[in-house]
């Protein structure tokens, strides 16, 4: 059998390995964030130091499932530390740690066959065990005078995470151990290993000296915690959440996943009001608020704004007044009148970080935003409104801490844009609604900027159907295809095609388009998981009489098939000794929410260019990612995966990654899940009932910046329904906003079994506009090929779509490639 491959044939550490840690640390640098710091207790010089906890050792670097990064080696919690010249005093107690962990593990029921069917990763999966009761004589031990305790969860796609087990708050032997570090050592620091928020409540008296939120930050994380620790660098990470102090102040929380006994449907009650815009509003205190976080040094942050036109500039002066270096986030907020449409108390409407700072030393930053952006979505007459009244301009470093530096008056009410509606609802959702305007403070002295709105131009979107490609290279190949062939191109070849290496071929690629069109002028291109990285096999083989791909043993794919039993893996099993061996050593970069925390488009933009770089190699063509949710609930089991509770942060952070990706030519990111996948269970059932206000302001926004500001290539339909329709059903989505509303001009996915029984239909998700059905299989096929005979989707149809497909084949990163080209004229031959 025929093949190219990037996969290495040596294990060989590569320069590109090398230089891409560099860029994981520097993210996983700029995303801790500092929480508490009582007395300046942080930081703290290298010496003996106590060292406890689940995350101390066995360090989350991500999430389960396809957010997983098969990587050479991470740096541990305790190897950073170490590094860094710490000495760890509880080798015992870390030592016990480990025996019980590899006991869990070792000992976990092996999954039945007839569970295969119906699998939730992350439920399958052990929890992490917690560790024995740190005893009088660890401490005495221990000899020193500070500990550090590591909290560690990790969650993933396939279920949310359960309150009842612990998942979110912590345990009694947690609470009890962390009390005892509180009360015996001078120091005691909190460290929270996990992809979103925890509660606290348990622990809010406890005395810690110090508190940081670790997330997950990938294989670079032990070192960059510990650097930050011991003060080689200030934090500079920003929270892209609102803590709840309890989960029963987040909103609707009560309705949450399988909180309300239905899963199949999910009702986003809360309306615009997620997140800060729910607590600013209802004037309710988080625990920590959107925005937050600590560094060793004090800044002071003044500015001043300006309308020119539509664009308002803000130019904000940032000063370190402090003792030592470090980086700021300029955050700008609005707050908008109250008129027809009620508002959230703010938004946050631009933001930017300095360069490291010295001791004294300024920057000026400009922050822009359009008019545009303050408007709201009115149902009813299917527009964004500015409406008529004055609108407060706020800038600080944190949600909660900043001051108005301006007042946009508008004098009358302007129509920013017309739509139509979508996703529409039989009837209105009934939703959380203030009773009152939000207090706002006195503004008599704040410079007031005028804006008219008759020069405000309203923008009206035309939604004539897209037609075909009208690119001549494109064209000749799509004259040469049937109607099977297209068929064949536009549904992927199913899991068997996850197993073949035939043709261009990258081990553990969790998708490729067709190869039975060589002939007619169509290589077969491969898709990656993401976000944290390239999701392939780190080690694998191509088997001596089969030429499939194979399994070698320590080397599976993702964690869940660690507890499926050996005789149904022995079929997928190498023969190390005959068949040929391949290596293939990608990043594991900070999981989603990380990156965000670092509120730094520059180093996430370098993130995707360093992806870019391994696509490259390995022949990869789409990845996967970003990841691009909403952060509606902290109970989310992909949470980790997705970027923050804001959709302009949201957008920004994912339109830099896609930036990057996408600055090497043929390289193809994909924005994921569109839209409303903010829930695991039972997700291919589950219908989001949420209002259209909501659905756009909060759901879309993120999307929609990323898609018109980074030119995205792909994007990925969700599992869910939304009002009733699946998403890559839904023409209203995959079509009127995308390609009408947008101006997308990319290939449309769906999820992986996103189609099936019970499920959506591959015909019509064709007709709605989503041109490729991933992973695909026969039954697709032969679903589509129904469709068409009984009329549910057209040959022009499927040709709007191949043609998409073809044009992105025949652009990619592959078709470019020098291997793949002498591939190509060995086959000639």
């Amino acid at each position: 059998m025929k093949r190219v491959t990037g996969a290495a044939r040596t294990s060989n550490i590569s320069a590109r390995e090398i230089q891409n840690q560099e860029i994981a640390y520097q993210a996983a640098l700029e995303g801790i964030v500092l929480l508490e710091n009582v007395n300046g207790a942080l930081p703290i010089r290298p010496g003996k130091i106590a060292l406890y906890g689940a995350g101390a050792e066995r360090t989350v670097k991500g999430g389960t499932g396809s957010g997983e990064v098969n990587e050479r080696h991470s740096v541990s919690i305790r190897e950073g530390l170490e590094q860094n010249g710490f000495e760890i005093c509880t080798k015992d107690w870390l030592a016990d740690y480990d025996k019980e962990y590899r006991t869990v593990f070792e000992e976990a029921p092996k999954i039945k066959l007839t569970e295969l069917a119906d699998i939730n990763i992350m439920d399958h999966l052990p929890l992490l065990p917690i560790g024995r009761e740190i005893t009088a004589d660890d401490i005495k031990k221990s000899n020193c005078d500070t500990a550090i305790y590591v909290v560690a969860r990790q969650a993933g796609e396939g279920a949310d995470k359960k309150i009842e087990k612990g998942e979110f708050d912590l345990s009694e032997a947690e609470v009890n151990n962390i009390r005892t570090i509180a009360a015996c050592y001078e120091k005691s620091i909190l460290v929270i290993n996990a992809g979103s928020y925890m509660d606290l409540s348990k622990i809010e008296d406890s005395g810690l000296s110090a508190l940081i939120f670790f997330c997950q930050q990938g294989m670079q994380g032990g070192r960059a915690l510990a650097d930050l620790i011991c003060g080689k660098v200030s934090p500079s990470g920003k929270l892209t959440d609102s803590w709840a102090k309890t989960y029963q102040d987040v909103p609707a929380g009560e309705d949450y996943s399988y909180l309300s006994g239905d899963t199949t449907q999910e009702y986003y009650r809360e309306g615009i009001y997620v997140g800060y815009r729910y607590y600013d509003t209802w004037q309710i205190a988080p625990r920590y608020h959107f925005g937050y976080g600590l560094t060793y040094t004090d800044f002071s942050v003044e500015g001043t704004a300006e309308v020119t036109g539509e664009l308002v500039t803000v130019t904000a002066s940032v000063k370190n007044v402090g003792a030592c270096s470090g980086r700021e986030v300029a955050q700008v907020y609005a707050s908008c009148p109250e008129g027809t449409l009620k508002k959230e108390y703010q938004r946050l409407v631009a933001f930017a970080k300095t360069e490291e700072l010295k001791p004294g030393e300024d920057q000026k930053l400009s922050l822009t935003f359009s008019v545009r952006d303050l408007g709201s979505y009115d149902e009813k007459s299917a527009s964004y409104l500015l409406e008529k009244g004055n609108y407060v301009i706020r800038l600080g470093n944190a949600s909660h801490q900043t001051k108005p530096i301006a007042v946009i008056a508008v004098d009358e009410t302007a129509i920013v844009s017309r739509h139509k509606n979508i996703c529409v609802r039989n009837e209105a959702l009934p939703e959380l609604s203030p009773q009152k305007e939000s207090t706002k403070e006195d503004v008599q002295d704040v410079p007031v900027l005028f804006v008219h709105a008759n020069e405000i131009p309203t923008k009206t979107t035309c939604y004539d159907a897209p037609k075909k490609i009208d690119d001549p290279k494109v064209m000749q190949i799509l004259k040469k295809l049937t109607v099977k062939d297209q068929i064949e191109l536009c549904v992927g070849p199913g899991f068997s095609g996850l197993m073949s290496s035939s043709n261009v071929f990258a081990p553990g690629a969790v998708g490729r388009t067709t190869d039975k069109l060589f002939s007619k002028g169509l290589i077969n291109v491969n898709l990656s998981d993401g976000p944290a990285g390239l999701r392939l096999m780190r080690v694998s083989a191509i088997g001596k009489l089969t030429g499939r791909m194979k399994f070698v043993k320590g080397n599976n794919l993702i964690s869940i098939m660690d507890l499926m039993p050996e005789w149904l893996l022995r079929p997928l099993r190498a023969n190390e000794k005959a068949d040929t061996i391949y290596y293939q050593y990608t990043t594991a970069f900070p999981v989603g929410t990380a990156l965000a925390q670092t509120w730094n488009v520059t180093i996430c933009e370098k993130v995707g260019k360093a992806l870019s770089e391994e696509m490259s190699e390995y022949l990869i063509t789409y990845w996967l990612g970003p990841a691009m949710n909403i952060h509606r609930n902290p109970l989310c089991g992909r949470n980790y995966e997705y970027l923050s509770e804001d959709p302009l942060l949201t957008g920004k952070i994912a339109a830099a990654i896609v930036e990057g990706v996408q600055s090497v030519p043929g390289n193809y990111a994909t924005l994921k899940h569109f839209a409303c996948n903010n829930a695991e269970e039972n997700r291919n059932h589950s219908n989001s009932n949420v209002n259209e206000r909501a659905l756009r302001e909060i759901y879309l926004k993120g999307y929609e910046i990323a898609v018109k500001e980074a030119d995205v290539k792909a994007v990925m339909t969700s599992y869910n329904l939304i009002n009733g329709v699946h998403t890559n059903n839904s023409r209203d989505l995959c079509t009127d906003v995308l390609r009408c509303e947008w101006r997308f001009d990319g290939v449309v996915m769906t999820d992986w079994w996103a189609t099936g029984k019970d499920t959506a239909h591959c015909d019509l998700a064709i007709r709605a506009g989503n041109d490729l059905i991933m992973p695909g299989g026969g039954d697709g096929k032969k679903e589509l090929k129904k469709g068409l005979k009984e009329g549910t989707v057209t040959e022009e149809d499927l040709e709007i779509s191949s043609a998409r497909v073809i044009r992105s084949i025949l652009f990619s990163n592959v078709a470019k490639n020098d291997k793949v080209k002498a591939f190509l004229n060995q086959i000639k031959k």
